[in-house]
């Protein structure tokens, strides 16, 4: 088992995504600890399904912040993985008004994420945390309404690629 102190170092700014942040490992003698591309954080984080879907369906929606503005940063996508194979399954850019249409989805529990191209790198909404708990039980089509909920403050996991 490693000893090691996670110090996290705040710089002016917006996420670890565009440079606010800086992971800093201290070991137990002070000295910063060899390199850890995978930072433990990152290795440990939990992963689960966040949407259900009970029928094939045409999947579309809307991505809201809190006071139910929508989400309109540049290059953000929404993404369905398959979480046995880690696989990204589906991936859309959302509109101009935080929409988002991702076709024909076949039933099953999946992971979305709303991601954000950064440097050529696919990276988390900085400070927003993933949506819970997505259903789809209609019909045909399956419309999500999703509100996004910024933390406010960086979290060692924002740092982290999404999973």
């Amino acid at each position: 088992m490693k000893n090691w102190l996670p110090v996290l170092v705040l710089l002016a700014g917006l996420g670890c995504s565009i440079s606010f942040a800086q992971a800093v490992c201290l070991g137990p003698n002070g000295k910063p600890c060899p390199a850890d591309p995978e930072m433990r954080w990152c290795a440990d984080e939990k992963v689960l399904p966040n949407l259900s879907v009970a029928k094939p369906v045409k999947l579309s929606g809307v991505l809201l912040d809190e006071t139910g503005a929508p989400i309109i940063y540049d290059r953000t996508f929404v993404q369905i993985k398959d979480l046995k194979t880690e696989k990204v399954l589906f991936t859309t850019e959302l509109d101009g008004e935080g929409q988002f249409d991702l076709g024909a989805m076949p039933a099953g529990k999946f992971r979305f994420l709303v991601v954000w191209l950064k440097d050529g790198r696919i990276r988390r909404l900085p400070i927003a945390d993933q949506p819970n708990d997505l259903f789809c039980s209609a019909e045909n089509v399956c419309y999500l309404k999703i509100v996004i909920h910024f933390h406010g403050t960086d979290k060692p996991i924002d740092c982290c690629p999404p999973k």
